[in-house]
């Protein structure tokens, strides 16, 4: 488990630099490093004697990417529904991207940022196990993975009654994502966890779409109602929540 949280603090040390830089896909992966991060801890802390990285200082980190982020997000979405075209509003998203880019790096720039990547980075390279980390692997990440499977079961079964079926959605697709962080970081377990992170990994591939639909939507009908992309934003939500509904009701996580 400790290495698969050691590449993650590594990732965060290796992508400062290019996110400031303004490389592509930077923001992603540093973004997705301190959602691991992030699950890793809210999971495994009990094999931990003592815990520097803190969650909210990741939640923190996890913030100032994501307003880049979605808004990346979104303008690579309509500049393939735009092809060649590009009309005012798809402007304006890019300005928006590129003016968020400003408070991103001033907060990679800031002490805050420098202190919680040498968090990251010492208990990756110096941990302080408890004693609950020397028992064997089954007896230990079995349980855990166990519970986070047990978690997105019920997240997957509460859509089908949520009077927010989208927030619902939305709700299944983050416990999806920490149930697979959770699976993956338990190699030693084998073939159950991999199974586990593998029907998560689906499960949150087949919200996450629903809900970029829902996201680009709102976006849409806010900045551009009258655009022609907002009707094929319409029918490619259509299209994805019947895939995911059809798949809920005979998800292997019930």
């Amino acid at each position: 488990m400790h290495e698969y949280f050691a590449v993650q603090a590594e990732a965060l040390q290796r992508l400062r630099e290019p996110v400031m830089r303004r490389e592509p896909d930077a923001v992603h992966r540093m973004r997705v490093a301190t959602r691991r991060l992030r699950s890793l801890l809210s999971t495994y802390s009990g094999l931990y004697a003592e815990v520097p990285l803190r969650r909210r200082r990741l939640r923190w980190l996890a913030t100032e990417l994501g307003n880049v982020r979605d808004l990346e997000v979104l303008r690579i979405r309509f500049a393939k529904r735009l092809g060649d075209e590009r009309p005012d509003w798809f402007a304006a998203l890019e300005e928006q991207e590129r003016l968020a880019y400003g408070p991103l790096i001033q907060a990679c720039s800031r002490e805050r940022t420098a202190n919680l990547l040498a968090a990251a980075r010492d208990m990756a390279e110096a941990p302080a196990f408890s004693e609950a980390a020397e028992r064997p692997a089954d007896a230990v990440l079995a349980p855990i993975v166990e519970a986070a499977r047990r978690d997105l079961a019920v997240s997957v079964a509460a859509i089908a009654t949520s009077p927010h079926p989208d927030e619902a959605r939305h709700q299944a697709r983050n416990i999806a994502k920490r149930t697979r962080y959770t699976a993956e970081a338990a190699t030693a377990l084998g073939e159950p966890a991999e199974t586990v992170a593998a029907e998560a990994k689906r499960l949150q591939n087949l919200l996450g779409r629903c809900q970029d639909d829902v996201v680009a939507i709102r976006y849409l009908e806010t900045h551009a109602p009258d655009s022609p992309v907002l009707e094929r934003e319409h029918r490619a939500h259509a299209k994805h929540l019947a895939k995911a509904q059809a798949a809920l009701a005979d998800t292997e996580v019930r």
